[in-house]
């Protein structure tokens, strides 16, 4: 009976053993979204999937989903290290829904935690009735991710911001590079409970947002550089009131026609020394006030251009 029962164990072993293989092997590390695909597909190139979700359960981990052609490919919850490339500007509809949530948990087996859109318009109009109008909730909202690169993307119409990190631990990092956002409530917003969130753009165009532009918020820090932040409904970039140790670096950039505070520091209760939004060479016109302060203090190099009302004079690092 133990020699049975031995056998049995060791019979069971193998086929779990066999199994696992078998999914490992049945993931690629590169696969393929089509217009005339179908999720059936095994999602290789001849064989195309038709949707992000679709190919993403057949990506291995750290791997990466090309588009073979432009189309709508569907809106998707990434869980592990995946490159959504585009390739030929692709597109996700998101009426009434989030475009790209990024959610992925702390594991050994996907340690970067890294996740790569490029290349793709990421659309929140929708319809109430007979009146189009935004409906979408956010473009990208980040949930958990250890780096997040945002590179070549268009989003639009979203009812609450474009881009979202709203965190609940430390070390986040996000990238947005050549990308346009236009017509949400906010263009980016990144924030954690605890450590930090560090936001860097690159040759970003934050334009006709009913809210702020960009908002740093509690423990964010930020680089801001090459990029434009035009015509929203609040402030241009402003830190939050219960942001007490972030830094934000503004530089080669211009932040013209919002009615609030081009720039807005955050609090300085934790950190009274050194400026908390520092900015250099920029062109800063047609604010409502060029500066502001949400308790913090801002620092200018002295080589910025700025015409309008000043509010809050620079300090620490001489006059604007």
């Amino acid at each position: 009976m133990t020699k049975i029962h031995a056998t049995l164990k060791t019979v069971a072993v193998l086929c779990f053993i066999i199994a696992t293989c078998s999914f490992a092997s049945a993931q690629a590390t590169r696969t393929w979204v089509s217009g005339v695909g179908d999720d059936a597909n095994p999602c290789s190139r001849t064989a195309p999937c038709k949707t992000w979700a679709g190919a993403i359960s057949k990506t291995f981990i750290g791997g990466e989903i090309d588009a073979l052609d432009p189309g709508g490919f569907g809106t998707v919850t990434i869980t592990k290290s995946i490159t959504l490339d585009g390739c030929c500007i692709t597109s996700i509809l998101a009426s009434g829904t989030n475009g790209i949530v990024i959610n992925i948990t702390p594991n050994g087996n996907d340690p970067e935690r890294r996740v790569v859109i490029r290349h793709i318009t990421i659309n929140g109009t929708g319809s109430s009735g007979a009146v189009g109008q935004r409906t979408g909730l956010k473009g990208i909202s980040i949930l958990q991710a250890g780096n997040v690169l945002v590179e070549n993307c268009y989003i639009n119409n979203f009812s609450q911001e474009g881009i979202n990190a709203n965190l609940t631990a430390t070390g986040t990092n996000v990238s947005v590079k050549d990308t346009n956002i236009f017509n949400c409530n906010v263009g980016i917003s990144v924030q954690t409970t605890t450590g930090f969130v560090l936001l860097t753009t690159d040759r970003a165009r934050i334009e006709r947002m009913s809210n702020n532009g960009i908002t740093i918020g509690t423990h964010g820090f930020a680089s801001i550089r090459d990029s434009f932040v035009l015509f929203n409904g609040a402030d241009g970039i402003g830190m939050g009131a219960t942001n007490n140790d972030g830094r934000v670096f503004v530089e080669n950039s211009m932040v013209s026609h919002n009615p609030s505070a081009a720039l807005r520091a955050g609090n300085a209760a934790a950190d009274t020394v050194n400026p908390q939004l520092v900015v250099s060479n920029c062109r800063i016109s047609s604010n409502g006030s060029a500066f502001a302060t949400a308790g913090g203090t801002v620092g200018s190099h002295g080589n910025n251009s700025v015409d309008g009302t000043i509010g809050v004079s620079p300090t620490g690092l001489g006059q604007q």
